[in-house]
């Protein structure tokens, strides 16, 4: 069960290097020895705003991922006759609240940047976009994962439901991080003019 949980972590840091040399234009190395890695470039891509906060999105999304599986495997070994996908709704929503409260006060700094009622809607709807996606793509991965397009009598194995949902977090992480930089965070126009606060 260990190496579930490690997965789910380590997901998010796929993302980041995968995105990072993406907006580099350039493919990730194959080996990661010494001499493979550019210091001095990765330095001066991680002194881009924008990068520090992808950054600093996948380490709250890996601890939102630990939450929202956590809560998910003990959902569905309490409660093995509830359908899978509310068991993943209910942990969803633990994981978006963790989320909201890091992302604002750490990645993006946005307390500042609008109420607190207005960016916790905002977020939410995101995260509800983030989620439907999430189903989704879960869905597909069971299909691919059991052969089965319903599953009548219960759920598929936990494990296999855990490691479809995974599957589905590169894309979905992607998908929230544009969404809360580019609208739930953004600066107000005031903080975004030349004195008024720096652009994020």
């Amino acid at each position: 069960m260990l190496h579930v949980f490690l997965l789910a972590a380590t997901s998010h840091f796929a993302t980041i290097t995968h995105f990072v040399f993406m907006m580099r234009d350039v493919q990730p190395p194959r080996r990661w020895g010494g001499s493979t890695v550019m210091i001095a470039d990765a330095s001066a891509l991680l002194r881009r705003t924008g990068t520090r906060q992808l950054v600093k999105f996948c380490f709250v999304g890996a601890s939102s991922t630990l939450i929202d599986k956590g809560t998910l495997w003990l959902l569905l070994s309490v409660t093995p006759r509830t359908p899978w996908w509310i068991s993943a709704s209910m942990s969803f929503c633990l994981a978006v609240t963790n989320g909201f409260v890091w992302n604002r006060r750490w990645t993006f700094r946005a307390r500042r940047h609008g109420s607190l009622r207005a960016q916790y809607a905002m977020f939410v709807a995101t995260n509800l976009v983030g989620l439907m996606l999430n189903l989704g793509l879960t869905k597909l991965f069971l299909i691919l994962f059991t052969g089965q397009l319903r599953h009548i009598g219960g759920n598929p194995k936990a494990v296999k439901v855990l490691i479809a949902s995974l599957a589905a977090v590169p894309c979905v992480t992607l998908w929230n991080f544009a969404a809360s930089k580019y609208w739930t965070f953004r600066p107000t126009a005031a903080e975004a003019r030349p004195g008024g606060g720096p652009l994020s």
